[in-house]
């Protein structure tokens, strides 16, 4: 029996029956009761990566390789001038574009909500993003926003994309402590508060919400947590964790940057 032939009829059949969307690593092995060691047998190292590649695929696991900053800033530009907007985090993931946020940090050092900045230095002589530069000028908060809650909250933002969780967590309390802890080098931090028991709230004013994998529903009642935290608080952050579904995320943040704009929030989710 040819088992590569075999486990590409396999992804392939998987990917059918879901939807036309890349099966995670983990949800392919368990359909198939599949283990780590058969597939590393027969493609080697990075097997998965192997057969998504093997089948067609961009491999789902993050690329560390090193994207020209050019490229990166070009895909910025575009997203910029496609939403009229400075882009947040989940524009860039709806758009499917590489490397993500934790990947340009990783291999550039830099903070996704630095771009505009890295941006207007690098583009700010060139003639055909002068429409981009003045989109960015505009709207970016360490360029041209006084108000000292929106610097705040911004880096907050850029505080939550610095952490790593120690470790990957069977519950949703252990993600919300460790984070805890964390944020309490820089700020004051109080748990469940409000008639909503807010997750997190960082000096009685930044709401934080977090979730562990959240289903369809929970994505829905996360939307409806973070419309109401901006309306009362003027914010809203959302750390989303351990995701089991690349699918359902991408469906939440389009769902989100579609609120994002009609609502003018100021508001971000973050994936750890």
């Amino acid at each position: 029996m040819d088992k590569r032939k075999d486990y590409i009829d396999k992804y392939l059949a998987f990917k059918k029956l879901n939807g036309g969307q890349k099966p995670l690593r983990n949800e392919f092995l368990k359909h198939y009761k599949i283990k780590d060691l058969d597939l590393l047998k027969v493609f080697g190292k990075d097997p998965y990566s192997t057969l998504q590649n093997e089948c067609g695929d961009k491999p789902n696991k993050l690329e560390l390789t090193r994207t020209d900053l050019s490229q990166i800033l070009d895909q910025y530009g575009e997203l910029a001038r496609q939403h009229q907007r400075i882009p947040v985090q989940a524009d860039w993931y709806v758009a499917d574009l590489y490397p993500r946020p934790d990947g340009i940090k990783k291999v550039h050092k830099l903070s996704f909500l630095t771009l505009p900045e890295v941006f207007i230095a690098n583009y700010k002589d060139k003639a055909e993003w002068k429409d981009v530069l003045k989109i960015l000028k505009r709207d970016d908060p360490k360029l041209a926003v006084a108000d000292k809650k929106n610097k705040t909250f911004y880096e907050i933002v850029d505080k939550i994309n610095a952490w790593t969780p120690d470790r990957k967590r069977g519950w949703e309390e252990g993600y919300k402590i460790e984070l805890r802890r964390y944020l309490e080098q820089f700020y004051d931090v109080e748990e469940e508060v409000g008639d909503t028991n807010i997750d997190l709230l960082l000096n009685k004013k930044y709401p934080i919400e977090i979730k562990k994998d959240p289903t369809t529903s929970e994505y829905d009642r996360l939307l409806g947590q973070m419309i109401r935290h901006n309306k009362q608080y003027g914010s809203a952050i959302a750390v989303v964790t351990s995701l089991s579904s690349q699918d359902r995320f991408i469906k939440f943040q389009k769902l989100f940057v579609d609120i994002h704009d009609k609502l003018d929030m100021t508001a971000e989710i973050i994936h750890k």
